[in-house]
């Protein structure tokens, strides 16, 4: 999703203070609508059309919570507000941010609230700076904008997006939601939850390339945990992925991958409990964020080493405990047979005796 012409009408900058274990996270707001210059409002332009245009860290939301206390509520009439309302709304806009760092410690730092223009559609854009050393949080707007997208630590921001795409619908109905999170990654189940559901009140439900990505995730970090068998393990994460890559189904049941336990019912009712639950729905399978990976896997070794490669070598791959004598009688049969390329050996950090030697 690429927009063509976003404009900046008003901005306003508040700051978060994180919570730690001394204090719950608090805000301190400004009273200041900040009138950039050509270059600075460049900067920012230069770094919000950099953001959408970034498809593995940009995506389309749903709005989902749109009760009297939420952001929804209080940013939808804000391209009409005075003067004096739009700072009050943006006051309490970043209440709703702080309320949403409570809750585990995150990282203060900026928000920046805009009231602005996209493709000629009332819009208002929420960046959330997290707090690196590089950012003081001191200074005018101007230097505050180039410190935090200029600077070392310009990476660690957050985008949200309101568009009033449709003022012909109701209430709700009528806006579209997006949000950038430059800490997202495939390897990662979701975006930002602290950001965008409970400060913004949007949902990924509907994303199906977010939902396809975070299934995967969701269902080998299940294995992981829960077989203990390290050939088990290892085919049923190479088996999910096989079913991704190859199957022509369109479509994504999270349901149907229960079967892959159906040899232990204890194990498929904590499938049916962690998994399915958090995916209730099926949904568009979409490999965008997933293709470079399903033709990788990585297993664990010990609880703190770990290999990946090309599915195909690792499937190639055992472990072998000292003790299991049929295993290593096996080993012994496929070296003398040539069937064995390579030997790992992982050495206890046991303390060893010195042999008496005679």
């Amino acid at each position: 999703m690429k927009f063509k012409e976003i404009n900046i009408s008003r901005l306003i900058i508040h700051k978060i203070v994180g919570k730690t274990k001394a204090h719950d996270a608090y805000s301190d707001t400004s009273d200041l609508i900040h009138t950039l210059d050509r270059d600075t409002k460049e900067t920012l332009l230069t770094r919000i059309y950099d953001a959408v245009g970034k498809s593995t860290r940009f995506f389309e939301t749903k709005l989902e919570y749109t009760e009297s206390d939420s952001f929804w509520n209080l940013a939808k009439d804000l391209n009409g507000l005075n003067a004096t309302d739009f700072v009050q709304a943006t006051k309490d806009i970043t209440e709703i941010a702080v309320e949403a760092h409570q809750a585990g410690t995150r990282p203060g730092g900026l928000l920046v609230v805009i009231d602005g223009i996209i493709d000629k559609k009332n819009a208002v854009m929420v960046i959330k700076a997290e707090l690196q050393e590089a950012l003081t949080l001191n200074g005018t707007a101007i230097q505050l904008i180039k410190e935090l997208f200029l600077s070392p630590a310009k990476e660690f921001y957050k985008i949200g997006i309101l568009i009033e795409s449709n003022k012909a619908k109701k209430g709700s109905a009528g806006y579209d939601t997006y949000v950038y999170d430059d800490n997202f990654s495939p390897s990662k189940k979701d975006l930002a939850s602290y950001f965008y559901r409970d400060f913004l009140g949007f949902s990924t439900s509907n994303n199906d390339k977010i939902q396809t990505n975070a299934f995967l995730v969701s269902f080998t970090d299940f294995v992981e945990k829960n077989i203990k068998d390290f050939t088990s393990r290892k085919n049923l994460k190479i088996r999910i992925k096989a079913d991704y890559r190859e199957s022509s189904n369109k479509i994504v049941d999270p349901k149907s991958y229960a079967e892959f336990f159906n040899d232990d019912p204890s194990l498929r009712q904590k499938y049916d409990e962690q998994i399915v639950k958090k995916f209730p729905r099926s949904f568009t399978k979409d490999l965008f964020l997933v293709d470079e990976s399903l033709n990788k896997s990585t297993i664990s070794i010990t609880s703190d080493i770990k290999m990946s490669g090309p599915s195909d070598k690792i499937g190639n791959i055992d472990i072998l405990d000292p003790n299991d004598d049929v295993k290593a009688g096996k080993l012994k049969m496929d070296i003398e047979d040539g069937q064995v390329s390579k030997i790992v050996v992982l050495r206890s950090d046991k303390p060893t005796f010195k042999r008496d030697v005679n």
